[in-house]
């Protein structure tokens, strides 16, 4: 009696910590995990108790009595422990309840089976009681369904190891040590459910599993209280992890790599996870990012990493790790991509440059109207004054020295204002571009003859070289580049000057159009000035003609959309060339 006691009281512990862990489960914090934990522990819990009664008892049908109810609990541990098992692993719940639809069937038979066993012997062929020990205890002898329940529970029972082990083996992170706690407190009770199967335990007739969950309670303690399990349990902290929209990446106290979530290997390009290497080493590319791992440096990282065939831009930033007792533990690196917002700011930079441009633009319009417009205009007006101020007839040759001027202020008002309906339309995205096969040296001959009279007026000398070629591009474009050119030429070389035009074969992919003269020329800072909106550039003729500079904008710009070139090469007092690079076309 005395040694059946001692062997009763010893369960005791068991029974204690099981009760302890199940009220720790219950707690409100933990929620629906606690409580199917705490449901395996009322269940080890209760196995230990009746198990500890059937020890102390000394008759043959208390001891029965006590075996039934024992079997209300021990077919579900090892159910409940997968279940515990999977859901600790962060498994799909939906997953669980229909596996426990088709787990359930076996240990509710071995539970009917054992209550009912006198009437069949399918569980044990034959109960008697043994009192050659030094305690009476039942002697049981098994039958078929027996081995069904204890094939049916190792097979449950490797299936909770082999998710613990597997994520084991897969889990870089900083919960480890709850991984191995938890497959501790598996692989006890299932190593003495071994050694009393197989007749292994030097006690005959004793179940050395009630006992064991003394040390399987010790080690779930552990992982609760410790290692804080039920707080953040390590496996549905690390689906929650690799799930994560933003890349993840936790680095131990000494900067080593210990986990990384999908979205982060995406990122750097990691073909294989750089599981436990240094991040000095792995991101020697991106010194900057390297100076983040600093713990007492909060301060964000905004980084270019190069994609497939373009960029991508992430802000990043670095965040301690603490334990429940404030202990750093490790560093965690968000990495969020804010490539759109790059692009929406660097759109709006552009914008700010388009509008800033667009107001030089508009400056420099109501310069030529202010200016430019008011000179040949005022001029024409005064030149009206005079002949209708005159009392009598206009002597003819004084007439025609007045018309003569009318004519210059007309030419020069409408050169003027053609550019700037020409620049409006640009603006508005107005001016359509239709490609053809022409010929420029049939258009230099018009635009000569349109400038025949302002050409004599000067007595310039006109060359032409002109080869046939044929270009691809847009005929008002070309005509209006042509014109202004010429235009300029005569515009600024001085009376009695020449000018010299030509055509031909650039190379196998341009032709060229070259208008030469002996003008005033140009020194290379006004040339590098020729083309910006802002600047000042606009100067008077040789013979006081108006100039905007706005031609030369257009007909740089007209030349860039036909896919052409334009090149200037000027000196001071030596006159300018104006090469005009088209592309040919393909006939």
């Amino acid at each position: 009696m005395a040694g059946a006691n001692i062997y009763a009281l010893s369960l005791i512990p068991p029974v204690l910590v099981s009760l302890l862990l199940a009220f720790q489960g219950l707690k409100t914090r933990y929620a629906e995990r606690g409580r199917l934990f705490a449901l395996l522990m009322f269940l080890i819990a209760a196995w230990s108790f009746f198990y500890g009664l059937e020890l102390s008892a000394t008759q043959e049908s208390a001891m029965i009595f006590w075996l039934k109810l024992e079997y209300l609990f021990i077919p579900f541990v090892p159910i409940v422990m997968l279940l515990v098992v999977q859901q600790y692993a962060g498994l799909d719940t939906s997953l669980s309840r229909k596996q426990l639809f088709y787990l359930l069937p076996i240990p509710i038979l071995t539970m009917v089976f054992n209550l009912t066993n006198e009437f069949h012997g399918f569980y044990y062929k034959n109960i008697s009681l043994n009192t050659e020990g030094a305690i009476p205890l039942l002697n049981l002898e098994v039958g078929r369904w027996y081995y069904v329940h204890v094939i049916y529970s190792y097979l449950l029972i490797i299936a909770a190891a082999i998710i613990l082990i597997k994520k084991l083996l897969y889990q870089r992170s900083l919960f480890r040590n709850q991984l191995i706690f938890m497959l501790i407190a598996l692989l006890i009770p299932a190593i003495s459910l071994s050694l009393y199967v197989f007749d292994l335990f030097p006690v005959e007739n004793i179940d050395p599993t009630p006992f064991a969950f003394t040390f399987t309670g010790l080690a779930m303690s552990v992982s609760i209280l410790h290692y804080r399990m039920l707080d953040l349990m390590p496996i549905a902290h690390e689906h929650v992890f690799r799930s994560m929209a933003d890349g993840l990446v936790v680095l131990d106290l000494q900067n080593r790599i210990v986990e990384v979530n999908p979205e982060s290997a995406r990122i750097f390009k990691w073909n294989k996870m750089p599981y436990g290497e240094h991040a000095e080493a792995v991101w020697k590319a991106y010194p900057d990012l390297i100076k983040l791992l600093n713990r007492h440096n909060s301060n964000n990282l905004e980084m270019e990493v190069s994609a497939q065939d373009n960029f991508r831009y992430y802000l990043i930033s670095n965040s301690l790790i603490k334990d429940y007792k404030e202990r750093e533990v490790g560093l965690l690196l968000i990495i969020h991509d804010i490539t759109i917002r790059y692009q929406m700011q660097e759109a709006i930079r552009q914008n700010e440059e388009k509008l800033r441009i667009l107001n030089a633009e508009k400056d420099k319009l109501f310069s030529v109207i202010a200016h430019d417009l008011r000179g040949p205009l005022g001029s024409f007006t005064g030149l009206t004054e005079i002949i209708l101020q005159q009392p009598g007839d206009i002597p003819a040759d004084e007439m025609r020295h007045l018309m003569d001027g009318m004519n210059k202020s007309a030419r020069a008002l409408q050169g003027l204002l053609e550019n700037l309906l020409i620049w409006s339309r640009r603006q508005r995205d107005d001016v359509q571009i239709s490609l053809a096969s022409l010929c420029p040296d049939v258009f230099i001959k018009d635009v000569l003859h349109l400038f025949q009279e302002a050409i004599e007026s000067k007595m310039l000398n006109i060359t032409t070289t002109l080869k046939q070629v044929k270009v691809l591009a847009d005929e008002q474009m070309l005509l209006f580049v042509l014109r202004n050119l010429i235009s300029n030429a005569i515009k600024f070389t001085a009376k009695g000057g020449s000018i010299r035009i030509e055509t031909a074969r650039h190379d196998d992919a341009f032709a060229s159009v070259v208008v030469s003269d002996t003008g005033i020329g140009m020194n290379q800072e006004l040339i590098s000035k020729l083309f910006n909106i802002e600047a000042k550039v606009g100067r008077a003729g040789t013979d006081g003609e108006v100039s905007s500079g706005l031609g030369l904008i257009l007909c740089k710009e007209f030349i860039e959309r036909l896919n052409g070139k334009l090149i200037i090469e000027s000196e001071p007092d030596k006159g300018s060339v104006f090469t005009m690079l088209l592309p040919l076309a393909n006939d």
